[in-house]
């Protein structure tokens, strides 16, 4: 499957014109999660998502294709990013205790991104499409 990337020739204003997430929407997701050791930001664009996730999370891994958007990336300590395709990753077996994704699902190969996150996701772990809100949520009322 060919890579799409979209956002590299822009990578340096995503960041501004990107929308954020409520935190009610982390919170929901965090109140689902019994470990907080290391999580995994995929597709993580400007890492928004992946800057949230480093005030829980010990370590977190954010990966991209377009490597323009992770030079433009918010920068935490304990953030590591890597250029990777969504489904096919260096992580080990069972590292995540919480794998996320937001709208860069819809151009994934999905039955290989699966196997990746069935692959890496520990047992009790979770993934989380950041930016879908279920029903119980109400982040966003």
């Amino acid at each position: 499957m060919e890579r799409k990337d979209y956002f590299s020739r822009q990578s340096d204003v995503y960041a501004a014109f990107r929308p954020t997430y409520p935190e009610n929407l982390y919170r929901f997701v965090f109140s689902h999660l019994g470990k907080t050791h290391s999580a995994w930001d995929c597709a993580t664009g400007n890492g928004q998502v992946a800057s949230y996730l480093a005030t829980r999370f010990h370590r977190v891994y954010a990966t991209d294709i377009s490597e323009q958007q992770l030079k433009n990336a918010i920068q935490a300590p304990n953030i590591i990013y890597s250029i990777s395709s969504a489904e096919q990753t260096d992580f080990r077996d069972h590292q995540f205790d919480l794998i996320t994704v937001a709208k860069a699902l819809d151009w994934f190969d999905l039955s290989k991104f699966y196997r990746e996150v069935t692959r890496t996701c520990r047992p009790g772990g979770a993934i989380s499409r950041v930016g879908l809100c279920p029903a119980e949520c109400r982040a966003c009322d």
